[in-house]
């Protein structure tokens, strides 16, 4: 059989070395049946309102799910039209570069027939 000095020892050696911790009165804890049934009801409410929020959470994740989606949609559409109205504009870039080009030809002909015809017409009037 233990002793009454060894159950001190042993219960100096279990007790915490901070001397401001102190072992809790039980009559602390004790609570009328009142204040459970608040403490309960108020607990009620609270889940009722984190289910409304988990549920309105989804909805907005929902929804923004949809919204990324539609813009990535619209974002394709858009590299689309991007890619064509691009092609467009090099094919309306090599035609207006053609006909620059049928211009100055066509000047240059011109000019080489107005020095060619002139001559003569100097050569009619002496």
């Amino acid at each position: 059989m233990a002793s009454k000095e060894d159950t001190e020892s042993e219960a100096q050696a279990e007790a915490p070395d901070n001397p401001q911790v102190c072992t809790p009165d039980s009559s602390e804890f004790e609570v009328s049946p009142d204040r459970l049934e608040q403490l309960l009801k108020s607990m009620e409410v609270l889940f009722l309102d984190v289910e409304q929020l988990r549920s309105q959470c989804s909805h907005h994740a929902t929804e923004l799910m949809h919204a990324a989606v539609d813009l990535k949609q619209q974002q394709e559409e858009l590299k689309e039209g991007y890619s064509e109205l691009s092609r467009e504009m090099q094919e309306i870039m090599d035609s207006v570069e053609d006909l620059f080009s049928t211009k100055s030809a066509f000047e240059a002909k011109e000019t080489h027939a107005s020095t060619e015809t002139e001559p003569a017409a100097l050569r009619q009037s002496k």
